[in-house]
């Protein structure tokens, strides 16, 4: 699995950057206000379906400890985790952008929830068609109380305008070099590599602000230092 995935953040207090958010959503879910409706927005690489995932695991936990975490081990946590939760639906709007998809998420939003909330996971949702936003804006609009729904975006000036005004938005920056090199030492303390702090820092200041880049480079430079490819397959 890549380090990417392996060392994905499964808790607020595991996520990199991006503290005005992490404090908001933590308290939402320490009070248990949460929104109906979320707008995720920012460049590539930030975080965004991470803590979407994370907000998911808060929505459903069985067991939230009191300080706004997801306990992470309840069935519905580890079910979230693999992406097989009953309630919790990830759909990736570039693929699924069309007005019968969304329709019929529309009308599975009628039936209540098994466990304690269904979630609506829309990535990539700037490529959905304009009758598609049409058939979501009117559950944005008139939500049952056991909905959420979570739009992200790496555009969201392609978000209409209807739509930005139902949902909590939240901008996500780009990551800086000291906090991705944060990160990168986590990996490689995990992983148990002895690597030049160098390679790290050049990393880190290569992405543009974009862990997930940040995090396949490092496994790149550490697949060549191991052997298992060549040099002239690194770029």
């Amino acid at each position: 699995m890549s380090y990417y995935n392996t060392y994905r953040p499964q808790q607020w207090a595991e996520v990199i950057g991006q503290r005005h958010i992490v404090e908001l959503l933590r308290k939402q879910s320490e009070l248990g206000a949460f929104s109906h409706s979320y707008l995720f927005c920012g460049h590539s690489g930030t975080g965004k379906t991470t803590m979407a995932r994370i907000l998911a695991m808060c929505l459903n936990c069985q067991s939230r400890n009191g300080t706004g975490e997801p306990c992470g081990d309840c069935q519905s946590c580890r079910l979230i985790k693999k992406g097989a939760h009953w309630d919790t639906y990830e759909i990736d709007g570039a693929r699924f952008r069309g007005i019968e998809e969304i329709k019929d998420l529309c009308y599975k939003a009628s039936f209540s929830p098994a466990g304690r909330h269904k979630v609506y996971l829309i990535d990539e949702c700037q490529m959905l068609t304009e009758p598609a936003w049409n058939a979501l804006l009117k559950l944005l609009e008139e939500p049952p109380p056991y909905l959420t729904i979570i739009l992200i975006t790496t555009e969201a000036s392609k978000i209409p305008i209807t739509v930005q005004s139902r949902c909590q938005i939240l901008p996500f920056k780009a990551l800086s070099p000291s906090e991705i090199k944060e990160k990168l030492k986590r990996i490689v303390e995990g992983e148990r590599i002895e690597i030049d702090e160098k390679y790290l820092q050049f990393v880190a200041e290569s992405v543009n602000g974009n862990l997930r880049s940040a995090e396949n480079m490092l496994e790149q430079i550490v697949m060549v230092r191991k052997g298992e490819v060549s040099d002239g397959d690194y770029s």
